[in-house]
């Protein structure tokens, strides 16, 4: 054996031993962020990312709250709160407000940090006198992979879970929730999360209710929240749309009332359309003999029945794969479709298929198709596809990472959407709106949701919102697209073990996650559990709608107003558009760009402007 043979059976070796010790470290119980999880992906060990230093000085607490035992602060961002965070001076508060309208859900967070050992703690809200229901939750805290596919794991505040007298409920695994008792240690934080909604007969004005908090043995902390019910509603744009990937593939074990509940839940959070729906099934057995393909729209159709009881009316985006190649089979013609032009038999029969489910599905929801995800400019495939869909007459969406294949498929391509990055600035947003009005398409983008690259976008609340709303608004697009309700991956409670199922993204990919009754079984889907960014992109709707409730008021006054009428609507106008331009351009894909308090108060701005022009 020579010495270079040497080297190599020793390389061999030392691979099998590491490969032995991975394996070894992989298959049994696996602790990470002080949860043990059955199984992780194999490869080096989870490193944790440790949070940035706390440096601001600890506030006093008042009297009523050393009795308590608990500190209680609010944060800009509920994404601020870790199970490590204390208040800062300026965050510490000994009362909360919020205003609503009605007809709208509202979100209002705060958080306690612990002055001394803490069991048994228990929240619960005064509602005899406040014209609005309000569902308590805690903010549940756990590890999740800092990106897509890294060996790095931070803790996030992301779940938003149920709490009762004394306990509350956590991830177990595989979409099983578990009750503990609501026990934490002296010198963290538990966050809680209130919703409240207000009736569309919900009476106008000003109400005081209470929260309390209470620790066994130890005395209760009162918050006074006061509730402001504005007397007027929001508008909601009939052009304008909000899309979310549904991951429908789910819905094929659940009952039609199970859909029919989340598809009100996607509605309640502000979608309109649902994006990846399957058109149904086609036959393409008559192209051997000449015929028409015979297209069975059935599941799309009990789709946008389900769809318009909900609310959620489209239009949506379809999704069919392997067409082309379904035809070539069919005809019996041996062709490589990624390289070079399509025989014009083949084109003929996708053309086929797109006007049989055109026909198919010509009474109900509008819909576009949707072929390759993100394809380059150098994607023959993707621009043939499209171009036989859109000679057919269907619309057509197409994600777009970068203006190269859109030249290339302008004529066949009537709703681009582009990555969030590409319209992150007024100048280049103006451009493809205006290439896109110049083409006679739609200007849509993508973005909110629950991305992790490079910043993941489940821990703050500043993403989702100021995505679906300020963001949305400035870029003037037709639609704003999240990706992705829920994909799960192995155990959909456990972010390091999906490689199995997704090598190039094994962590889970959740807007919003499952509650089930029995171990992924989605026959048992009791409903989504809220997150964090589940809820901000509601925030961010709204935002949206107090936007336009405030311009088409401005715009009828100014139509039909007296002379003062007029200068006031005016007025408004120039207050709105200073509103809107304080507000940064910021790649939502990015870090949090300002501080989310300036939403917030953008919002009460608006509100305050409806108010005097009313």
């Amino acid at each position: 054996m020579n010495s270079f043979s040497i080297v190599l059976a020793l390389q061999i070796c030392l691979i099998g031993l590491l490969s032995m010790a991975a394996s070894a470290q992989q298959d049994g119980p696996v602790t990470i962020g002080g949860i043990v999880y059955d199984s992780v992906d194999p490869g080096p060990a989870f490193a944790h990312k440790p949070e940035a230093p706390m440096t601001w000085p600890k506030p006093e607490p008042t009297a009523d709250e050393a009795k308590a035992g608990l500190m209680s602060y609010v944060t800009s961002d509920p994404g601020y709160y870790s199970p490590e965070r204390y208040p800062k001076a300026h965050e510490h508060v000994q009362s909360l407000s919020t205003f609503l309208t009605p007809g709208e859900d509202r979100a209002v967070w705060f958080a306690v940090y612990t002055l001394s050992d803490t069991s048994s703690l228990a929240v619960s809200v005064d509602k005899s006198d406040l014209p609005a229901a309000v569902d308590i939750r805690h903010i549940h805290f756990w590890p999740q992979r800092t990106q897509w596919k890294s060996r790095e794991w931070y803790i996030t505040p992301e779940l938003l879970l149920p709490c009762g007298k004394g306990t509350r409920w956590v991830p177990a695994k595989r979409g099983i929730l578990q009750e503990e008792p609501f026990d934490i240690k002296a010198g963290q934080t538990a966050g809680f999360w209130l919703t409240l909604s207000a009736p569309a007969d919900a009476k106008s004005g000003r109400y005081t209710t209470v929260i309390t908090i209470k620790a066994k043995g130890k005395s209760a902390l009162k918050l006074p929240l006061q509730v402001e019910i504005l007397p007027f509603k929001l508008k909601e744009p009939k052009d304008n749309r909000w899309m979310l990937y549904a991951d429908s593939v789910r819905w094929k074990t659940m009952s039609d009332a199970q859909i029919l509940r989340e598809l009100r839940d996607f509605r309640r959070h502000g979608f309109t359309s649902l994006i990846e729906i399957s058109p149904g099934t086609v036959d393409l057995a008559p192209l051997k003999t000449g015929g028409k393909p015979v297209f069975d729209a059935s599941s799309y159709k009990k789709i946008t029945r389900l769809s318009r009881k909900a609310g959620v009316n489209g239009p949506h985006v379809i999704s069919i794969g392997k067409i082309p190649e379904r035809v070539a089979e069919a005809l019996g013609i041996e062709v490589d479709l990624h390289s070079g032009d399509w025989p014009a038999e083949v084109k003929k029969g996708v053309e086929a298929v797109a006007r049989a489910a055109m026909q198919a599905t010509e009474n109900e929801a509008e819909w576009q198709y949707y072929g390759v995800d993100e394809p380059s400019g150098d994607n023959t495939y993707a621009v043939q596809d499209y171009e036989c869909w859109r000679k057919a007459g269907a619309k057509t969406y197409a994600t777009v990472l970068s203006s190269e294949f859109l030249s290339k498929s302008t004529d066949y391509v009537t709703a681009p959407c582009f990555v969030a990055p590409m319209v992150a600035s007024q100048a280049e947003s103006t451009r493809l709106r205006t290439l896109c009005e110049k083409a006679n398409a739609e200007f849509t983008w993508y973005g909110t949701g629950c991305y992790v690259n490079p910043f993941p976008q489940v821990r703050y609340m500043y993403h989702n919102r100021y995505g679906a709303g300020f963001y949305f608004w400035k870029t003037r697009a037709v639609g704003a697209v999240a990706w992705t309700f829920c994909r799960p991956h192995e155990d959909v409670f456990n972010d390091f073990d999906g490689s199995a199922q997704n090598s190039f993204e094994p962590k889970e990919q959740a807007f919003a996650y499952p509650h089930l009754l029995k171990e992924s079984d989605w026959s048992t889907y009791q409903g989504a559990i809220p997150t964090i960014a589940w809820e901000a992109h509601r925030e961010g709707y709204n935002d949206y709608l107090y936007l336009y409730t405030l311009t088409t008021l401005i715009q009828e006054r100014q139509r039909k107003g007296t002379s003062s009428v007029k200068v006031e609507a005016n007025d408004a106008q120039d207050r709105l558009t200073r509103i809107i331009e304080e507000i940064p351009w910021a790649n939502i894909l990015a870090d949090v760009a300002f501080d989310p308090a300036k939403i917030e108060e953008s919002r009460r701005a608006i509100a305050n402007l409806i108010l005097k022009l009313r």
